[in-house]
């Protein structure tokens, strides 16, 4: 299990990247971009990058920041998102993922 996780949408897009980078910055305020896909959130110790192709956000892969974890579960519920555990591959129950994480850490 790793701190680091895959935003993805079960092999279709997440969306165009500026849609993506504003739903980004509506739920993270304070995420500061230092590329057009890379933000982080230095006082949280949280960074992602998203990969694109022809301007569409594929998938985001994140780097700590699991006191966010959350708040990335509500707004991947609302977008129709999923998260994985990118060193394990599987999905993280985005409506209990505080619990999800305990359970495999114990």
């Amino acid at each position: 299990m790793s701190w680091n996780l895959l935003i993805h949408s079960d092999g279709n897009a997440l969306g165009e990247i500026s849609d993506v980078t504003a739903k980004f910055n509506e739920a993270f305020p304070g995420l500061h971009w230092e590329a057009p896909a890379e933000a982080v959130l230095p006082e949280e110790g949280f960074r992602m990058d998203l990969n694109l192709e022809e301007g569409f956000v594929q998938d985001i892969y994140t780097h700590g920041g699991f006191p966010l974890v959350p708040q990335l579960a509500v707004l991947c519920r609302q977008e129709g998102w999923q998260i994985a555990d990118a060193q394990e591959g599987e999905n993280i129950d985005l409506d209990n993922p505080l619990q999800w994480f305990e359970e495999r850490m114990g």
